[in-house]
């Protein structure tokens, strides 16, 4: 998924809000090397255990992603699909990680913090 993780790096490369701070200073104490990884495992201790793009109808995609029950984005928990229109690959992890960017945005920060510390 290089589009999608190349736009959610440069989205926090920014630094420009609480979470992503917050994100990033977890990523600094943290003994991964691969931002990819962590930033993986950071969305999973807050609820959202996969991202991915499926194949919908031939060379087409469509990007989906999976909450947990237990999810701090106040949203059912299960698999849901982003567009539920095929899409070219590019184009499904595009609005993937937009979707991604947004269900961020959203989460409490305090909510965050009792999360992972």
């Amino acid at each position: 998924m290089i589009t999608y993780n190349k736009t959610l790096i440069e989205y926090f490369k920014l630094n420009d809000t609480e979470f992503k701070k917050l994100l990033n200073k977890e990523f600094e104490k943290s003994n991964i090397a691969s931002f990819i990884q962590f930033m993986d495992g950071f969305f999973r201790k807050l609820g959202l255990i996969s991202v991915t793009v499926k194949p919908i109808e031939g060379a087409r995609w469509d990007g989906q992603y999976t909450l947990s029950n237990n999810n701090l984005f106040s949203k059912e928990p299960g698999d849901i699909l982003v567009t539920n229109i095929p899409l070219y690959r590019k184009e499904a992890e595009n609005k993937l990680s937009e979707v991604i960017i947004e269900l961020l945005s959203i989460v409490n920060v305090n909510e965050i913090k009792k999360q992972i510390i």
